[in-house]
């Protein structure tokens, strides 16, 4: 397995062996990290989990102190971060000791008992959403870089099916099931029969879910290449719908999140905030869907935007002038101006992207300072005027600043006439 670690991270996995070695503690890589190694797939940011058979806080804070960076740690809860000192490959790991969890009551978070001893990495993983996120690289005690399979995960890995550790794990964390959904979309998995007879039973369970839970879960989802996918998958389990009865998979998201990687986006737009959108745009209840979920004040806009947006586009003219297409979307976010386009027609996208790349930054050459000088007093009229004259640039009819002027000085001797 060692020739499977990055060689950028080797030295970094060794120093952690050697310090873990210094206190006689045994530590290991699991989780995602590993399972992506042995599946050959394309390292991007990794995302190491360090789990600790001892104190974790304690092997952190010595690495802090000799080798430099901060150290954040959480003793209660027996997990500690390093955040690792400037040049180095990576910014910071995380680090927990073995540990027990119970729930209490479906959908509650769990409580947590640290454990030690020679079972305790079997007893760890045990704890763990699917058998192929057990698997373990172990850096201490030797031999360094040794795979460790504590639930025989390796066989699920090859035949590439996702299985839960015990019958009630769905219904203990439905969160779960979205995270099988985003496996799904990734790495072409599908849950084992015997899994997949389990989850009909925790569907009642989501509503337990916090808003914030839940969220984060999207948030997961729509930051895969293909959530699209991994939506599909849960609206044809009932998952969408334990969410809002309501909510389904619309297939016009599989066209528009598989080329929204290749589209050109405005830099203020957030990829994360319009795919939101996208999604929220198909679902006319999405009012509910905001009271339900904990959104951040910037997806919670675009969401609320999105479906006006669709309205305003829809009713403009087809021979309606630049200022128009303007005028009818500013009052929205650039994030429910590209949903509403995206979920739209052709003319939709064309003028979307005319107004989000090119025409909300157009502005006349002169400014208040020019009606100033034309004897006009600040007030309601100058905010009309530039408005007046935004309008007209936007339509040609004054290009040049010259232009803008002499349309000026037109409009306040026709005032000053009635």
């Amino acid at each position: 397995m060692q020739e499977k670690l990055p060689e950028a991270l080797l030295p970094l996995l060794r120093l952690l062996a050697h310090s873990a070695q210094e206190h006689s503690l045994a530590l290991y890589v699991i989780g995602g990290f590993v399972r992506d190694r042995l599946l050959d797939l394309p390292l991007t940011t990794p995302d190491l989990d360090l789990v600790v058979v001892g104190d974790a806080v304690t092997l952190v804070r010595s690495l802090a102190q000799r080798h430099g960076g901060t150290l954040t740690a959480h003793p209660q809860f027996g997990t500690a971060t390093w955040h690792l000192p400037d040049g180095s490959p990576l910014p910071s790991l995380d680090f927990a000791t073995t540990r027990l969890e119970y729930y209490a009551e479906p959908a509650a978070l769990p409580s947590v008992t640290l454990i030690d001893g020679q079972d305790a990495l079997l007893r760890d993983a045990r704890r763990r959403d699917f058998s192929i996120n057990t698997l373990a690289i172990q850096l201490a005690p030797e031999p360094f870089g040794a795979l460790v399979d504590p639930l025989n995960a390796l066989p699920d890995l090859r035949a590439k099916v996702l299985r839960i550790l015990h019958p009630r794990s769905f219904q203990d964390d439905p969160t779960r099931i979205l995270r099988a959904a985003r496996f799904v979309a990734r790495l072409g998995f599908e849950l084992e029969p015997e899994s997949a007879a389990q989850l009909p039973a925790a569907l009642p369970y989501i509503a337990a879910l916090s808003g914030e839970r839940l969220r984060h879960e999207f948030d997961l989802i729509f930051e895969e290449l293909k959530p699209h996918l991994a939506l599909r998958w849960l609206s044809e389990r009932g998952v969408l719908q334990a969410v809002h009865p309501r909510l389904t998979f619309d297939e016009r998201l599989t066209i528009i999140y598989a080329n929204l990687t290749a589209l050109r986006l405005p830099d203020d737009v957030d990829p994360l905030v319009l795919r939101w959108a996208i999604f929220g745009g198909t679902f006319p209840e999405s009012p509910a869907l905001l009271a339900r979920l904990a959104l951040p004040k910037a997806t919670h806009r675009a969401l609320s935007e999105v479906h006006g947006a669709r309205l305003a586009l829809a009713a403009l003219a087809a021979e309606a002038l630049p200022s128009q297409i303007a005028q009818a979307l500013a009052p929205f976010c650039p994030e429910a101006i590209l949903a509403a386009a995206l979920l739209g027609s052709r003319l939709d996208r064309k003028r979307a992207l005319r107004y989000l790349f090119k025409m909300r930054h157009i502005k006349p050459s002169v400014d208040g300072n020019f009606l100033r000088e034309l004897g006009l007093k600040p007030g309601p009229l100058f905010g009309k005027l530039l408005n007046r004259l935004r309008d007209a640039v936007l339509d040609g009819a004054a290009p040049t600043a010259e232009a803008q002027h002499a349309l000026l000085k037109s409009w306040i001797e026709e005032l000053q006439k009635n």
